[in-house]
């Protein structure tokens, strides 16, 4: 039976149990092009200490105003019953429905809607895929691209990495942390598919992308699974899921999804003194894997190394017990180097200096050695349906997941970073993990979320929440950090650490374009982990154009990392946070628009750009590698009447105009800027 509108045409089989015609009126482009091999929903059952996916019957189609309804008698046979609705509306299709467990098993998981057999255009070898780990992911062919990463070339990503599934291969990452976002985009140059989750209850929700992973047969699906236990007798509503339609790239999709969840986020205005910062002193450099480098009679000097700098932001990991990766949720200064207080005067000293302190702490896991771990640590810890504990390795050291849906580690976190901030005087305390490691169902119904397992996102948003309110009672200037993004919990949050390492299409303007007022804080030191000493140097070049052009603050490791190199790292990163800062006053009153104005970049190169007040725009461009005769070219929506533009060390440059065009010759530099009035 076909839904049409003037975008889109959709024809849901029920043979098939899902769409099997999905065209795009303006193009004329059929999107699925080969019979889909799944249902557009199926349900997980524990039963018998077995997780079993069940298929739903054949199912009853009828017409509504706005599309259709079907309605699913049972599912493998079991006594389960759901009721889709598939309304559309312009270039949106929106899946809903309500399912009702009438068996006598618990329902774990709900898997909708699975969408498959897409291609655009005439190949699948110049689609597009935009994909939401941590801070985002742009990826050519994906059907190659994450067969790719499954057969190994891309193994850092981890849990994060596409998997073999029998003949096929998945990519599944939770949100709200390993996924930063519920949505994904799908585009090639004419045709564009959104699909998003877009529940308002944050439950913890798989982000699914799939692939044949064959050429010769190719094909792209798309899905979300909720962790949700449905109790025999018990009904469930499964939120709203909406598709679209369209000829657009990949910014139509930030538009929709921020459309939904703006209405949603209790945004919390930040500090005005962090609106100046441009970047970070980060001191993970105390204790690490036993070794003490500094102790915290030092921290004074170390603050002035990176006041020579410009820098009055200390960031300070590894000052716990035994060090980083070690001893947690023991967050109390380590006895080998020095005393509670004289931690508290080092921190004082930072702030009578006019600097101020974030001091880390992990947010998720609890060490398996602790002295604690069997009467504190294995009840705070999340338990899978069999009941055990969910262990992470990091470094030599074992970790269990805490359950931040439960109110005892809710309780000890908020009282843990509440009592660093206050005994030790930081102004900031930056929650390791919450918004970048994976979530998870719980079933421990002994935890106060009782038979809820989904809770994993709610709960650390009360934490967040509680948290910042204690600490801005006490100091209105008060801020928190996490490692990398979440939609969600951003918005409590001044800075989010956005950590490069995985060389597999990363691609950060994806949350920052969705969300611009959110700040990434970026990683731009060499990286420690790259042997290869002209790899090395090219990374460290391009890692800070990317910062730049972002509007990232710099994380610099100005008494640490950045000592271990040649004085060319030095010195260059003193050059690139000079030309950041002098930016700041315009990151601060602009909105980042990434390449919406960027007409033509040369090959290496990248541009972006910022929305003004008063009719300006200001345009970023990078040359990385120095490539010759590189340019710029930027069409703006109105005709210039000035262009004032800098290369890297401020010296003024040609911005070459005609009409609404600006170039910029990026020759002889690394980073440039342009500042354009519009008429």
């Amino acid at each position: 039976m076909e839904i049409r509108t003037s975008s889109f045409s959709a024809v849901f089989d029920t043979e098939k149990n899902n769409f099997t015609s999905l065209c795009n009126l303006a193009t004329g482009d059929e999107y699925i092009k080969s019979a889909p091999r799944f249902p557009i929903i199926s349900v997980f059952v524990w039963e018998d200490g077995v997780r079993k996916e069940l298929w739903p019957e054949k199912g009853a189609v009828r017409r509504i105003q706005e599309g259709l309804v079907v309605e699913y008698p049972a599912f493998g046979g079991r006594s389960v019953r759901a009721m889709l609705e598939l309304k559309a509306d312009g270039d949106r299709l929106t899946v809903s429905g309500q399912l009702e467990n009438g068996g006598d098993a618990d329902i774990i998981e709900v898997l909708l809607p699975r969408l498959t057999g897409i291609v655009l255009g005439p190949s699948h070898a110049d689609d597009v895929l935009l994909y939401p780990h941590h801070a985002g992911e742009r990826s050519k062919n994906p059907v190659r691209r994450y067969r790719q990463m499954a057969d190994g070339e891309w193994g850092r990503h981890w849990r994060a990495a596409s998997m073999p599934v029998e003949d096929y291969y998945r990519r599944e990452i939770n949100y709200c942390g390993l996924a930063s976002m519920s949505w994904m985009y799908y585009h090639d140059a004419e045709n564009g598919l959104y699909i998003g989750s877009h529940d308002g209850r944050f439950p913890v929700t798989g982000v699914i992308a799939e692939t044949s992973g064959d050429e010769s047969k190719p094909w792209m699906g798309f899905a979300f699974r909720k962790h949700e236990r449905i109790r025999p007798g018990a009904h469930w509503n499964t939120g709203v899921y909406c598709v679209t339609v369209s000829c657009r790239d990949w910014h139509y999709g930030a538009e929709i999804y921020r459309e939904y969840i703006d209405p949603l986020l209790e945004i919390q205005p930040e500090p005005a003194f962090l609106q100046d910062e441009a970047a970070l002193h980060q001191c993970y450099n105390f204790k690490h894997s036993g070794k003490i480098t500094r102790r915290f009679a030092d921290i004074p000097a170390v603050y002035e190394k990176g006041a020579e700098w410009g820098v009055r932001h200390m960031f300070m990991a590894s000052w716990n017990r035994t060090g980083f990766d070690s001893s947690y949720p023991e967050y109390y200064p380590d006895m080998e180097l020095g005393s509670a207080m004289a931690f508290r005067r080092g921190i004082s000293y930072v702030r009578e200096k006019g600097g101020f302190s974030t001091l880390y702490i992990n947010a998720r896991i609890f060490d398996v050695t602790s002295d604690f771990h069997a009467s504190v640590g294995e009840q705070m810890a999340i338990r899978t349906p069999e009941g055990r504990m969910i262990e992470e390795v990091y470094g030599p050291a074992r970790f269990t997941v805490n359950c931040p849906d439960d109110e005892l580690w809710q309780n000890y976190l908020i009282d843990t970073a509440d009592f660093a901030a206050m005994a030790y005087g930081c102004k900031g305390i930056y929650l390791d993990q919450l918004a970048s490691a994976e979530p998870y169902a719980c079933y421990n119904e002994a935890h106060s979320h009782g038979p809820c397992t989904g809770g994993f996102n709610r709960g650390y948003l009360r934490i967040l929440r509680t948290l910042l309110e204690r600490l801005r009672a006490r100091d209105p200037e008060a801020y928190l950090m996490t490692e990398n993004c979440g939609d969600i919990y951003s918005a409590y949050c001044w800075g989010s650490l956005t950590w490069n390492g995985d060389t597999f299409d990363e691609f950060f303007n994806l949350f920052k374009y969705t969300f611009p007022e959110y700040v990434q804080v970026n990683m731009v030191d060499p990286r420690g982990w790259v042997s290869d000493p002209e790899e090395l140097r090219a990374w460290f070049y391009k890692d800070m154009q990317r910062a730049v052009l972002l509007g990232s603050i710099l994380w610099l490791g100005i008494t640490d990392h950045l000592e271990r190199h040649p004085a060319e790292y030095r010195n260059y990163a003193r050059r690139a946070l000079a030309f950041r800062s002098r930016l700041q006053p315009l990151f601060k009153m602009g909105v980042y628009a990434d390449d919406i104005f960027v007409q033509d970049v040369s090959e290496g190169c990248d541009a972006s750009c910022w929305r003004l007040e008063d009719d300006r725009v200001l345009l970023l461009a990078g040359n990385h590698a120095l490539r010759s005769g590189a340019q710029a070219v930027f069409r703006l929506p109105g005709r210039v009447a000035a262009a004032e533009a800098h290369d890297t060390d401020w010296n003024s440059v040609e911005a070459r105009v005609d009409g609404s065009t600006v170039t910029l010759q990026l020759e002889g530099e690394r980073l440039f800027c342009a500042v354009v009035a519009l008429v």
